[in-house]
C-alpha cells in the first residue's frame, strides 16, 4: 500500500498543471506523441488531481478511525 502523502503530492502537482495551462496560454498539448486540445489536457489532470485528493481523504479519514 503506497503512502497517504504521495497522494497529496498529485493533488498538488496536478493543481500546479492546471494552472501553468493557463498562464503559458497555449491551443493544445502533446500527450503520449499525441496532440490534444488543451481543455482536454486539462480535463484529463482535473480528474487525476480529483482523484488523487479523494483518495487522500479516504485514507485520512481511516487512519483516524
Amino acid at each position: 500500500m503506497r503512502s497517504n502523502t504521495w497522494n497529496l503530492v498529485w493533488t498538488v502537482i496536478g493543481t500546479v498543471i492546471i494552472v501553468m495551462t493557463f498562464v503559458n496560454n497555449s491551443d493544445s498539448k502533446i500527450v503520449f506523441g499525441i496532440e490534444i486540445d488543451i481543455w482536454m489536457y486539462r480535463g484529463l489532470w482535473s480528474v487525476i488531481t480529483a482523484a488523487s485528493f479523494v483518495s487522500y481523504l479516504k485514507r485520512k479519514k481511516e487512519e483516524a478511525s
